[in-house]
């Protein structure tokens, strides 16, 4: 696909998708692009991150307002929560159809993997704007810091997620065991889901609390990848201010709890940990890959993921790389998953992350071919939500936005 049809193609989807107009319970203006007009009618947080990203390609004033209204969101401790229900009028058909946690009607009380800081950034790279850097920086100083928080009492680097939809890979194989999966399908997922949600309800709020009952306590890989990264991103827009030191030594933190605790040797992969009592989950799934995304990871570290993984015709270097999950695992599943979704197909986002990694570690064709393979499932099938990697047919949401990422590949 040439460069101009792709363009013309995702700047249709993301102005498509465009939702503008000031909120009736809180009287402040919106701008921001719904991940799908359909299925999902709201803001949610990685994917306006990943739209503002792909917008500096089209739109940089869209960019800017797409971020704004996120950060608009934040509330006064620095939480910023993963959906947020501007059109209230959408959401009883939204709710009917899907279960979220939550402590206010008007947003929900989890996060999302946090790009925000790198998001904005790259908008700020692009643009030159400092009211809108400035704008920014609290905001994200806040959130960050409430991470730390609230998401990691025991103080180790690693932020905690307490159910599967934050770490955005809703139902990855590597949650079965922890969720006492006992129906492989979305049905089955759901029905466990509520179980969580259930016991979650008289605390729900409070989320040291609920960590602290280790029902669903994962600390994930990818998340924490994405949390150093965000933080790398934070302490550069902070300059040599005593705030940019103190993410600096987060991000470091985070990468050697990375490193030290989730690395596993004999498989040469990462695993997320599971519980307060951080058992490692050996189930190798695209999270494993994301620490490729810091780019001080350890050469030897690298080099394993890369060749042994990666590369692997095996595991995950099928004809549209990267599944979500190596073809090896039992659990594959590349086709329609009918809504029981991080369990073969391909995904943009994380091709998005992974491609650029590649990129920077030195695997330049590794990187190539992900970057051509993307565009040609584009080509083939679409703005879609996922892809099948085998065939490269398109699955789930149609004109999906953070497929569009395919412009910063």
């Amino acid at each position: 696909m040439e460069r101009s049809e792709l363009e013309a193609q995702a700047r249709q989807i993301l102005l498509g998708n465009l939702r503008r107009g000031v909120a009736d319970w809180n009287g402040k203006e919106f701008s921001f692009v719904v991940p799908s007009l359909t299925g999902y009618p709201f803001q949610w947080f990685w994917d306006s991150c990943f739209h503002a990203i792909a917008l500096t390609h089209l739109d940089l004033e869209q960019a800017k307002a797409e971020l704004t209204t996120l950060l608009s969101g934040a509330q006064p401790d620095g939480f910023i929560p993963h959906i947020i229900f501007w059109e209230m009028e959408k959401q009883p058909d939204f709710l009917s159809r899907n279960i979220v946690g939550m402590t206010s009607p008007y947003f929900s009380a989890t996060i999302q993997p946090p790009i925000v800081a790198y998001a904005v950034e790259r908008v700020y790279r692009a643009t030159g704007d400092e009211d809108f850097l400035n704008a920014a920086l609290p905001v994200l100083t806040a959130y960050y810091r409430w991470l730390r928080y609230h998401r990691d009492p025991d103080e180790d680097g690693l932020i905690a997620v307490i159910q599967p939809e934050e770490a955005g890979t809703d139902c990855s194989p590597k949650y079965d065991e922890a969720l006492g999966l006992e129906e492989l399908s979305n049905q089955g997922f759901i029905a466990a889901l509520r179980k969580v949600y259930s016991a979650y309800e008289p605390m729900r709020g409070d989320d040291r609390r609920i960590l602290e009952a280790d029902i669903f306590h994962f600390e994930d890989v990818l998340v924490n990848s994405i949390y150093a990264f965000g933080m790398r991103s934070l302490a550069r827009m902070l300059g040599e201010s005593p705030e940019a030191e103190e993410f600096r030594r987060e991000a470091d933190k985070t990468r050697d709890a990375l490193v030290g605790k989730c690395w596993n040797e004999e498989a040469g992969a990462f695993f997320d940990l599971c519980g307060v009592g951080e058992e490692q989950v050996e189930v190798v799934t695209i999270s494993s890959l994301m620490p490729l995304t810091l780019a001080d990871l350890p050469r030897n570290i690298v080099e394993r993921l890369v060749g042994e993984w990666v590369s692997n015709p095996e595991h995950f270097w099928l004809p549209y790389p990267l599944p979500s999950v190596p073809a090896s695992n039992p659990k594959f599943m590349p086709g329609n998953p009918r809504g029981f979704i991080w369990r073969g197909p391909t995904w943009v986002n994380t091709n998005w992350f992974l491609s650029h990694s590649l990129r920077g570690h030195g695997y330049p064709e590794l990187a190539d071919t992900i970057v051509a393979k993307t565009h040609e499932a584009i080509e083939l099938s679409g703005f879609r939500e996922y892809y099948n990697p085998y065939t490269a047919e398109g699955l789930g949401a149609r004109n999906f936005g953070w497929t569009t990422l395919a412009l910063d590949l």
